[in-house]
């Protein structure tokens, strides 16, 4: 009991301190640093990355299937076009899909139980380096593989499939990147003073760019050069990424009080209990209905990269390079979007959690993440990012055996679950905007009514001194008769 005692006393000294110093305004010494770059070459370095392997990672895998597990010759594999070439093309999808529906979820559980403890130690230590440099080593591991198994061929799909996954699933897969360098970029704009919104938007802005430089240059350098054009180059851009975190990255908000141990069980407990925690009003539904929204998103997005690329390709015979201005153009979109709407959805769940100590989540939220640390006090809790890899475990294997059952007959069939989900993610949203302006409109009726109590309370204090004063009145005038 005392043990238990002690540790719950350390989990609530994790958060990193913030003075009356620390809260004030920058002073001048800090405002040159406000134009600094922080975390950009890192994050458009890994981001060109991913997208510019993603189609060549694609090709290998279904090369691989056809000509290692199914022995299909390289003329067969690499036609093109003619019947022969769709039995092996769907064959070939077939055998990545069996393989993806146990790859997937071993994949994610990994990373769910790596976001679980250390997602959480992190927001409470105030760490963010070791969760950037995680991730990064886990692509060089990956991308060193894939060049090995490309130089010496013979690796079955399984093989292939599981090099790839199993190092990146260990770092914490491309969402922890974003999460530490969100709460890093958060942890500056405090420290610093720079602008929250700008500082944000200047990320994701470099984001998105990455995102449509790397799927249009990946299939056109694949083209020409082949996979040794491009793995070479996927792996100097995640080691220069690497090294930029590792000697020009600082964190700035370290806790000195950390003394709990990263895996320590307590740490997860806590992030879900403050999740689910009752709140005032409908807030905790509120948060539950949006998570549906956030987790569905992710469901879909995991799907799109686990069978978009084979689906086009079998379906409308598209080629990567194709696909690649495909994907430029729905980032470009997305991006639009983004700079439209400024994500109404998840400034929803942000209101919800207020600033109340240790109760955060991340993920999709970064801005708000970073909005928060700006303004005050945290003591935030991962937990979101831990919620979404769950909830591949489960999603990504169904997505995978479904498509391996239906590939042959009914390529389309993948997209029903996802217009299922979406109509589930607009009900959500719409029952939470109900609840929302309601809990608004309560809101201000209690409002109202504390300060028609203050006035009436102020109306009777005056009337009683009237009185009082009536009545001194009244006793002065009486002890002059007498």
């Amino acid at each position: 009991m005392t043990e238990s005692i002690a540790d719950l006393h350390e989990l609530e000294k994790l958060s990193p301190r913030i003075t009356e110093e620390d809260s004030k305004p920058c002073s001048e010494e800090k405002r040159p640093q406000k134009c600094r770059i922080i975390l950009e070459p890192a994050l458009v370095g890994a981001m060109i990355a991913i997208n510019l392997g993603q189609t060549s990672l694609q090709n290998f895998y279904l090369q691989t299937a056809c000509m290692v597990d199914l022995n299909y010759t390289w003329d067969v594999c690499h036609k093109g076009v003619g019947e022969e070439f769709r039995a092996a093309e769907a064959a070939s999808q077939i055998v990545v899909s069996h393989v993806n529906v146990s790859r997937s979820f071993i994949g994610c559980l990994l990373s769910t139980i790596v976001l679980l403890f250390i997602g959480p130690w992190s927001d409470c230590s105030g760490r963010r380096k070791p969760l950037l440099v995680m991730p990064l080593i886990g692509m060089c591991v990956m991308t060193t593989g894939v060049i090995l198994m490309i130089t010496f061929p013979g690796a079955s799909t399984v093989q292939v499939l599981y090099m790839v996954q199993i190092p990146i699933s260990l770092g914490g897969n491309f969402g922890l990147l974003l999460a530490a360098a969100f709460s890093h970029v958060g942890d500056i704009c405090h420290t610093t003073g720079r602008d929250v919104t700008r500082t944000m938007g200047t990320h994701r802005a470099a984001i998105q760019i990455a995102h449509v430089i790397g799927a249009i240059s990946g299939p056109l350098i694949y083209r020409h050069l082949g996979y040794y054009g491009v793995f070479p180059l996927v792996l100097l851009i995640q080691v220069s990424s690497l090294l930029y975190v590792i000697f020009a990255m600082k964190d700035v908000n370290i806790n000195p009080d950390n003394d709990v141990w990263v895996f320590n069980w307590r740490l997860p407990l806590n992030a879900v209990q403050c999740l689910l925690k009752k709140r005032d009003g409908s807030k905790r539904k509120i948060i539950l209905l949006m998570l549906v929204v956030a987790l569905g998103d992710r469901v879909l997005l995991s799907a799109e990269v686990l069978l978009a690329f084979m689906y086009y390709r079998y379906k409308f015979h598209w080629d990567d390079v194709l696909f690649g201005f495909f994907l430029a153009y729905r980032n470009i979109v997305s991006f639009c979007e983004k700079l439209v709407c400024k994500m109404s959805c998840y400034e929803e769940i942000y209101q919800c959690f207020g600033r109340s100590r240790g109760c955060y989540t991340y993920s999709h939220f970064f801005y708000c993440r970073g909005q928060q640390q700006a303004d005050g006090p945290l003591d935030g809790k991962h937990v979101l990012g831990a919620l979404e890899s769950a909830t591949q475990t489960l999603s990504s294997p169904l997505y995978s055996l479904l498509y391996s059952k239906t590939v042959s007959t009914l390529p389309d069939a993948w997209l029903l679950p996802g217009i299922t989900l979406a109509v589930i993610q607009t009900l959500s949203y719409l029952i939470s905007k109900q609840l929302s302006i309601r809990n608004s409109i309560n809101k201000n009726n209690s409002q109202k009514s504390i300060q028609e109590l203050v006035s009436l309370e102020k109306n009777n204090v005056s009337l009683v001194n009237d009185s009082k004063e009536k009545i001194n009145s009244n006793n002065h005038v009486l002890s002059e008769k007498v």
